[in-house]
């Protein structure tokens, strides 16, 4: 029995090879749907990781002030009322906001000296150097991510000058560099204590960007949050909130090129289809011949079955190397900025890309299986003819 699989293996193998125009003509449609799908289902996969990397650095709740619909700076007198409600542990100031150097524009955030031992995720991973203490308040000191480090050329202990919003002169001391545990969270990142963002925005005395509030460990985020529903112009973000975001806006540009994918599968099965077809009409007598042999039914089926699983697992492990490196190490031109929504990314920027188990199986199922189907079925349908008559229509 194991026997006639391996003879009938064999066989397959024999087929790929003498119906060449055939298989090469499956390989390289199925190669390319393989390659462009891979590559945005794996930076998808990447990003929707970054962003629940990132949201490990984010407070419990997030409170901003809300204006005429439009975010404001927050008063910090709001700290007392914060503090007083049930289950909240600590509130930490924070100012934020972003700088532009050259073509660039960069993130600063300027954290409370107080907080920085809530300081986790990827905020407190350190490349080079240190991260800031609360002695750093005011001298200037920042902590800069890779990307802005590469692009700025600069290392532990380099000064950057920055020119604020009204073209004051500020210069800054590099202290610490971020490490690229989360390529997009940190990648553009300038982190200062809290007087020296307050100074180079030049924030309203008594006012900063947002209030990062920390709930008590017994305590569930949502519940503290609704019972400060109360509080006029308050605007509270929390951990599900900016993560069900930054799902959202990932899955939904993903999900453009995956309608798009779409399409050029349905192309590519009717493409892999004709060919089946074709190849179907000029094996008739070869399939008479095996039955007239003693192959069966089920034989025939299985040797076309295997010749498509082959097929089928050649050009999906290749397209998905192939998209892989397309986007990790090329950066997925044209594909990057569309999927990451933004208009300008600096060529230092390193698309973070993923390959997760459920992704790899999916384009295995949605190429093999239509693949699968579309070669087994003609096979079926001229294994089941009569051997003497197929042979007779394949001679006329």
């Amino acid at each position: 029995m194991i026997s006639r699989h391996k003879n009938l293996l064999s066989y397959s193998f024999d087929c790929l090879r003498r119906y060449r125009m055939r298989t090469v003509v499956i390989l390289i449609t199925f190669l390319v749907a393989t390659t462009i799908l891979s590559a945005v289902l794996f930076t998808k996969d990447g990003l929707e990781r970054e962003a629940e990397f990132s949201i490990e650095s984010a407070p419990d709740l997030t409170m901003q002030y809300i204006k005429a619909g439009r975010f404001a700076p927050i008063n910090v007198s709001y700290i007392d009322q914060i503090k007083a409600v049930e289950g909240v542990d600590e509130v930490f100031k924070r100012t934020w906001g972003y700088a532009g150097i050259g073509l660039n524009t960069y993130l600063i955030i300027g954290l409370d000296p107080d907080g920085l031992g809530y300081v986790v995720g990827p905020m407190s991973s350190i490349e080079n150097g240190r991260f800031l203490v609360p002695e750093d308040d005011g001298t200037g000191n920042v902590v800069v991510g890779k990307l802005i480090a590469n692009a700025l050329d600069v290392k532990v202990g380099d000064d950057i000058i920055l020119l604020s919003e009204s073209v004051d002169t500020n210069r800054f001391h590099v202290v610490g560099v971020f490490s690229d545990q989360s390529s997009i969270y940190t990648a553009d990142m300038m982190v200062m204590s809290l007087s020296d963002a307050n100074a180079f925005f030049k924030m309203p005395e008594g006012t900063v960007t947002d209030l990062c509030t920390y709930v008590k460990a017994d305590q569930i985020p949502n519940d503290v949050a609704a019972k400060m529903s109360w509080m006029p112009n308050i605007r509270i973000l929390d951990h599900d909130l900016l993560l069900r975001g930054y799902m959202a806006a990932y899955g939904a540009r993903g999900g453009i090129f995956t309608t798009v994918w779409t399409m050029l599968l349905v192309a590519v099965i009717l493409i892999a289809f004709s060919q089946a077809i074709v190849v179907g009409h000029q094996s008739k007598f070869e399939v008479g011949l095996l039955k007239t042999f003693g192959f069966s039914t089920l034989d025939i089926i299985e040797v076309r079955l295997v010749e498509s699983l082959i097929a089928g697992f050649l050009a999906c492990s290749l397209g998905m190397l192939i998209g892989y490196i397309y986007a990790a190490y090329f950066n997925a031109p044209g594909l990057a900025n569309l999927l990451l929504g933004w208009y300008f990314l600096p060529s230092e920027f390193r698309l973070p890309v993923y390959a997760s188990a459920q992704s790899v199986f999916s384009i295995y199922t949605v190429i093999v299986i239509p693949l699968v189907i579309t070669s087994t079925v003609p096979a079926w349908l001229n294994a089941i003819t009569d051997p003497e008559l197929a042979m007779r229509r394949a001679a006329a």
